[in-house]
């Protein structure tokens, strides 16, 4: 029944070896396991096993599992220093079937998985994901799908790993959340849905995030509060619906004249205007920055409209912010804003107050959002009320 599948077999193999990271943690002479869900019982023996979980339990580190097309359920935990190859990736299913917290966990470094879909992880609040790295530094995720999981794949504590060549499709909560994983690699990836949030990075620094695609969503860094520290991040030839995705850092005097999304970082003296940021995660994302300028720009339909972070003499005048999922424009940490003259209709909340200062809004249109116009947290926090 497999012979057929042999020059598959080897090609993948040959393919697989070339992107696996060598380690001295690694077993020289590494052994193959083969998974197959419907194979004659007489294909069964030491190295032919009918689940991958049978497969991982008897491997051992530096070993290869290679997986037959089919669909294989259930959750599968991974301590071991692995390859796990998929026959292909449309045809290679791992379906969580909804249980537990997360249908791959991997919690052993230099992990490499490929040619798979995964799907259908458990739903709820959190970051259940298809996927979860923790402490799996040095782990390569290439050429799957993720599809139907509450997130697509979340990579905890774990340095240098890379993501290369997946579809992160329609996951229900967000696609790929990085918390506290410096020096994360993220390239040549398709996102698309995942509730607007198709990456999400908290706390993390020195990420290379390059050649991917976002659909209908976008780039969220520090998306959880208290905002974390992003020290350093290289963003390069991303798109956002066709347009480019800006991320500036340490820059000074730009005028951004055309964009999917805008995230600044560390900077002064922007200029953002008469642009539409639309169907993406934040429109537009201002972190550690001052003398920035958002002007006559149309925001709708975004996760949120305008995120301000710790910034100074931010002027946002004249915009359209509506029907955004969550904040028309949310306000954390310290800053110092003149916002007048724009309209500010349903959102779910038009207006988020959280920090230590806030300049008065003046002349702004706000009303009609679905939970509340203005929201303040905490409550008594101390306003600036001068207009400038």
């Amino acid at each position: 029944m497999k012979n057929n599948k042999k020059v598959v077999l080897i090609c993948t193999l040959l393919i697989t070896s070339i992107f696996t990271i060598t380690s001295s943690s690694v077993v020289a002479d590494e052994n193959i396991i083969y998974v197959d869900d419907d194979a004659p019982i007489d294909w069964y023996d030491e190295i032919h096993v009918k689940t991958i979980q049978e497969g991982i339990d008897i491997a051992s580190d530096g070993d290869t599992i290679f997986v037959y097309s089919g669909t294989y359920y259930g959750l599968i935990i991974i301590n071991k220093t692995l390859t796990l190859t998929g026959e292909e990736k449309t045809s290679t299913i791992i379906d969580g079937q909804q249980l537990g917290e997360d249908t791959i966990t991997v919690t052993a470094p230099i992990f490499f998985i490929s040619g798979f879909t995964i799907r259908n992880s458990p739903r709820g609040s959190g970051y259940n994901s298809g996927l979860k790295l923790e402490n799996a530094d040095d782990s390569v995720i290439e050429n799957n799908i993720f599809t139907d999981n509450c997130w697509a794949a979340e990579i905890r504590s774990s340095s240098h790993c890379i993501l290369s060549d997946n579809l992160v499709i329609d996951n229900e909560q967000g696609g790929v959340h990085l918390p506290m994983s410096p020096s994360t690699q993220v390239t040549g990836c398709t996102f698309s849905g995942n509730d607007k949030k198709g990456l999400a990075i908290f706390k993390g620094n020195d990420h290379l995030i390059s050649s991917n695609t976002f659909i209908d969503c976008g780039i969220e860094i520090n998306s959880q509060p208290p905002p974390g520290d992003m020290v350093h991040c290289t963003m390069k030839d991303n798109t956002v619906n066709g347009k480019p995705l800006v991320y500036l850092e340490n820059e000074n005097g730009k005028f951004i004249r055309d964009a999917g999304q805008i995230i600044l970082n560390q900077c002064t003296g922007i200029v953002i205007r008469n642009l539409n940021l639309s169907n993406t995660s934040t429109g537009i994302s201002v972190y550690k920055s001052g003398f920035i300028s958002i002007l006559g720009n149309t925001l709708t339909n975004n996760f949120h409209g305008i995120r301000i972070v710790n910034s100074f003499l931010v002027n946002i005048r004249n915009n359209k912010i509506n029907h955004n999922w969550y904040n028309g424009v949310g306000f954390s940490g310290n800053v110092l804003c003149r916002l007048s003259f724009n309209e500010i209709t349903e959102n779910y909340i038009g207006l988020y107050l959280h920090g230590s200062t806030f300049t008065m809004p003046y002349l702004n249109r706000i009303h009609s959002n679905r939970n509340c116009n203005l929201f303040v947290s905490p409550l008594f926090m101390p306003w600036s009320f001068q207009i400038f």
